[in-house]
């Protein structure tokens, strides 16, 4: 009965993960780019701030060349023009610097997401009563509530900065204009950098919650669980996803059984085959990995790690690699040679020890 029910208590299958975020759902703080974006804007106007000032100057020299002259629409579009061009070289890198910061933001959080399927039309939106059960849900309230939170904080540290300044707001009447604008700038300075770390404070709990309601909303039940794994298994390409992870699981397991082999027999460059026999424990030497190329040469590599002997013998590493299989005995067939190459190994492992 349980697993029949339509509750969804399951953590979303890996599928239904790849789905939604092919439909662009994924977890992230607007609050994280918001602050980040809103420090280096400020930080990119005051470095460009005398920049900015002395375009302004020259348009401005510029615009007073013209009061002589008659007015005219010719004399109104150049002077647009040229208040135009200068507007956007002014601001071109305040835009440029702020659209780089937000795609670095965005692709940090979620990784590079391209989908279209959130700008296309849905009706259902449209719908009164499934608008209304969104107004008054749950997560409404709290992202209510996380807006007055942060107003009021944003006011308040707006509030304590002029408050630390007090005394030169009072005084600023008796100082120069320039005095006046540096004094501004650094009451804004303090401000903007106080908001953006506050912002960049709360974006960490904002994440780590809507991470929350992410994974709670695309939560499942048992049964939808085995629905989808029915659909899927004839899905070629969930075949194909089996089969890649089912031979990187082998693939692990070998290399972890290298170590513990007694020689590795090779053709010797695309295939490499490592055995193990304990006399106590096997009827016959065991393969314990095997592989061509890339994986021939990692557990070539492996061996050599290891202080392992390697034999290079073509037709018996490629007997080996046809007939067997990892985990499985040496076919009958190699018994005396295998038999042959480890007394080898094992004379010259007992000569070293001598040695030594």
């Amino acid at each position: 009965m349980g697993e029949d029910s339509g509750e969804k208590t399951e953590e979303p299958t890996p599928h239904k993960l790849r789905e939604a975020r092919k439909k662009g759902q994924v977890a992230k703080s607007k609050d994280l780019t918001t602050a980040l974006m809103l420090i280096v804007a400020f930080l990119t106007l005051k470095s460009s701030a005398a920049d900015i000032w002395q375009n302004l100057v020259g348009i401005s020299y510029e615009a007073f060349d013209y009061i002589p002259l008659e007015f005219n629409a010719n004399i109104a579009g150049e002077v647009l023009q040229k208040s135009m061009d200068v507007f956007f070289l002014s601001l071109m890198p305040l835009f440029g610097a702020n659209l780089l910061v937000a795609l670095i933001v965005e692709s940090l959080q979620t990784g590079f997401v391209l989908s279209f399927e959130p700008l296309t039309p849905d009706f259902n939106k449209l719908n009164p009563i499934e608008g209304m059960k969104k107004f008054v849900s749950l997560k409404q309230f709290v992202e209510l509530f996380k807006s007055i939170l942060k107003m009021t904080i944003v006011i308040s540290l707006i509030y304590f900065a002029i408050q630390e300044e007090f005394f030169m707001v009072i005084l600023a009447q008796q100082l120069t204009l320039w005095q006046v604008m540096a004094f501004t700038g650094s009451i804004v300075m303090k401000v903007v950098i106080r908001v953006g770390l506050f912002y960049i404070v709360i974006s960490i709990f904002d994440f780590m919650y809507q991470y929350y309601e992410f994974i709670k909303g695309l939560k499942m039940s048992k049964k939808e669980i085995k629905d989808e794994y029915k659909r899927l298994e004839g899905d070629p390409q969930v075949k194909q996803r089996q089969k890649d992870a089912a031979r990187q699981m082998s693939q692990g397991r070998q290399m972890g059984a290298v170590p513990g082999a007694d020689v590795v027999v090779t053709n010797p460059v695309h295939i490499a085959i490592a055995l193990k026999y304990s006399p106590n424990a096997m009827t016959a030497p065991k393969v314990v990995a095997k592989g061509k190329r890339i994986l021939a040469q990692e557990i070539k590599r492996l061996a050599e790690r290891h202080y392992i002997p390697i034999i290079q013998n073509p037709p018996l590493a490629q007997g080996l690699y046809k007939l067997s299989e990892v985990g499985g005995d040496v076919p009958p067939l190699y018994y005396k040679i295998v038999a042959e190459i480890l007394a080898f190994v094992y004379n010259l492992k007992r000569k070293r020890r001598q040695r030594f």
